[in-house]
């Protein structure tokens, strides 16, 4: 097949990749694969095109990857608005001026303009059209407090939402109950697939196995960054709590979090905390080295509706595919962690929990906690293992090009 990915964000080489993992395993799998996105990298804020570039086509590997001149931002606001129309606007006329014809096109819900692009492409080239459902706007928007119900931006996005639900020759969701949302607006439920964003394996070829630490000391890591939907704060009042703590030494480290970490800093300076470290954000291609070293890593999110349709947390398949136990703050109707008996499960918002699962993880044998983490890497084998994912979306592709 010949297949066509929109993005706005992911991209080779960066933070955010889970539609180019994809990609990648379809290419690898044989299909001609081509990959639209931003030269604006919204994490690092750097841009990849010269001055006066529109577009560039570049190769990695067997993904072509076409690079689309968009407006920079750095927050959100009107600025990133613009981005995310910039983006749709290049998409369409770049990828009309592509003198070939795909067999399906993908677009994201995030932002929806690019997953209108992608439907208006696949009608130019008379292809099928792929939703990739990754958060629902505008609900997400409005259970985070960014839109109110009645606003007109929200019935501009709500119109353009239920309409690619509509288009879709098929809709692929990241969420495992997104369905629920979905299909009250007379979507079948045979019509949605649930595709979680997964964990490419070979980052983790060479992250050397858990011997389950030492029994006095414990090194608890959180990895990644901090939106508005993740509970930092409880882990930094949990590791106020720990400071003292006379059975073992526990050492909190953080990575990533660029954006926040000056005030998490102050915020541990503060309450005088010595017992953490905040380094910055790394490559994903370091992420399985950095991770070595904990031995337990920690996905808080706080209590928001946002998560009612399930938690897809490319932290917490990062975290299964290390091999160390997991501690997940989390209020949703998924629980991977539980599933793959990895660690402990707490309620989010509660740094006395969090104290306490810290503390049975302490008090645990260095074997237990190697079993844990044991457990996690095998799960992540089974579930979440992109390359076995792309097959089963390989599989759902060719039935969609077939009709």
């Amino acid at each position: 097949m010949n297949i066509w990915y929109i993005s706005a964000y992911d991209a080779p080489e960066g933070q955010s990749s889970r539609t180019y993992d994809y990609a990648t395993e379809l290419a690898n799998l044989g299909h001609e694969v081509t990959f639209f996105t931003s030269s604006y990298n919204h994490f690092t804020h750097k841009e990849r095109l010269e001055k006066g570039e529109k577009w560039r086509e570049e190769w990695f590997e067997k993904v072509r990857v076409i690079w689309l001149k968009t407006f920079p931002y750095k927050d959100n606001g009107l600025r990133r608005g613009v981005n995310m129309l910039s983006n749709a606007w290049r998409a369409y006329w770049i990828g009309r001026s592509i003198k070939e014809k795909p067999d399906i096109i993908f677009g994201p819900s995030v932002p929806l303009f690019t997953g209108l692009s992608a439907y208006m492409l696949s009608m130019s080239k008379r292809c099928s059209f792929c939703f990739e459902v990754r958060d629902i706007w505008p609900q997400a928007l409005i259970d985070l407090g960014v839109l109110s119900k009645r606003s007109p931006v929200t019935w501009l996005f709500r119109k353009i939402e239920v309409f690619l639900y509509r288009n879709a020759n098929k809709i692929i969701a990241v969420l495992p109950f997104a369905y629920k949302h979905i299909c009250k607006y007379g979507i079948p439920s045979k019509g949605v697939v649930w595709i979680p964003n997964g964990v490419n394996l070979k980052r983790f070829s060479d992250c050397k196995p858990y011997s389950g630490g030492k029994a006095d000391k414990l090194i608890v890591m959180y990895v990644g960054g901090a939106s508005a939907t993740h509970g930092i704060d409880t882990i930094i009042e949990a590791a106020k709590c720990m400071q003292e703590e006379k059975n073992g030494i526990v050492h909190f480290v953080f990575i990533g979090a660029d954006k926040q970490k000056k005030y998490y800093i102050d915020t541990a300076n503060t309450y005088q905390i010595k017992n953490i470290e905040f380094r910055g954000s790394i490559p994903k291609s370091k992420v399985a080295q950095a991770q070595e070293e904990a031995d337990v890593l920690v996905a808080s999110v706080k209590d928001t509706p946002v998560y009612q349709f399930g938690i897809n947390s490319n932290k917490v398949f990062d975290y299964l595919a290390s091999g160390r136990p997991i501690i997940f703050a989390a209020n949703a109707p998924n629980n991977p962690v539980a599933d793959a008996d990895a660690g402990i499960s707490i309620p989010p918002d509660d740094p006395e929990a969090m104290v306490v699962a810290i503390k049975i993880i302490l008090s645990m044998s260095p074997e237990k906690r190697r079993i844990m983490g044991e457990n996690g890497r095998k799960y992540a084998e089974t579930h979440f293992d992109v390359s076995l994912l792309a097959k089963k979306l390989e599989n759902i592709l060719s039935k969609i090009v077939e009709k």
